[in-house]
């Protein structure tokens, strides 16, 4: 019960933050908004979270700000204003140190990219020495077509009428790696064709590959460039469907995107273990704006 007050109470400071974005905002006020002292308030809110109180507000801001640069023709000053900086140049600054661009240039490009949104509670797990945590952030991304060299096979996903993923993924990743290990700095991309295929009425089509050098026996997979939301999964392979299945049923009907068919992504940290509670991957999920 303890556990779960303190994640109401911080669910109640994010609310408020989330709300007042464009207004001045201080970890002092926040703290008394919480009934913790600053020094404790900070820690929690870092435990819960991963992020420190001022990055989170900062972030925010500025995925709102890239947001309406390329939703809008607000001049550059007053989405400045419009997003809680005091003056054009402070906002320019730290929209650089984010995006690694300029307001100007990530307008020019038209690409949404590296945008932040609001933390959304999503278990009632106890807070551990791991990287779980309790609140978890979705990221807008806009990515490149890529080329992928690898194997495939058809899989029967997790809402199918006779799944069999569990099984034959595990396979399909062994043979891939063998034929790979030789190969350094390796990136390990899964990719899940979601487009419908007569012969295959309930199947999916998934590759398993690196990308890089095509070897001898591979095929390859060109996927068009595509927006996506970035879904975080800390731990087992086995959270993998639990945090897709809390992004379809709970982020995404709330958020102010639509769900497209398309191919989903799945990256791996290079010396990612599918058994390991301290493995990190990233789930993408092709999307666009309502």
């Amino acid at each position: 019960m303890a556990q779960q007050n303190r994640l109401t109470r911080i669910e109640k400071v994010l609310d408020y933050i989330h709300d007042n974005l464009d207004e001045p905002i201080n970890v002092t006020n926040l703290a008394e908004r919480s009934c913790w002292s600053r020094w404790q308030f900070q820690r929690v809110f870092g435990e819960a979270t991963g992020l420190t109180v001022a990055q989170y507000i900062r972030e925010l801001r500025l995925s709102k700000a890239a947001e309406l640069l390329l939703s809008s023709t607000s001049r550059q000053v007053d989405v400045a204003m419009q997003c809680g900086f005091d003056s054009e140049i402070s906002f320019s600054r730290a929209f650089k140190q984010m995006f690694h661009c300029t307001p100007r240039s990530y307008r020019q490009r038209g690409k949404r990219q590296g945008l932040r949104t609001p933390l959304h509670y999503r278990t009632n797990n106890a807070l551990s020495a791991d990287k779980s945590k309790a609140f978890t952030q979705i990221r807008i991304e806009n990515h490149d077509s890529l080329c992928l060299y690898g194997m495939h096979d058809w899989i029967r996903g997790p809402f199918s009428s006779a799944p069999d993923f569990l099984e034959r993924v595990p396979k399909l990743w062994n043979s891939v790696e063998k034929q790979a290990a030789a190969i350094k700095d390796k990136k390990p991309i899964g990719i899940i064709d979601t487009h419908y295929d007569a012969q295959h009425p309930e199947q999916m089509c998934y590759w398993a590959g690196y990308l890089g050098e095509r070897l001898e026996g591979q095929e390859s997979i060109v996927v068009p460039a595509q927006e996506y939301a970035v879904i975080p999964v800390h731990g087992k392979v086995s959270e993998v469907e639990k945090a897709v299945g809390w992004f379809l049923h709970c982020w995404l009907p709330e958020s102010n995107y639509y769900s497209v068919s398309g191919y989903e992504l799945e990256k791996y940290d290079v010396n990612y273990n599918p058994n390991s509670t301290q493995s990190y991957m990233e789930y993408w999920l092709p999307i666009q704006p309502r």
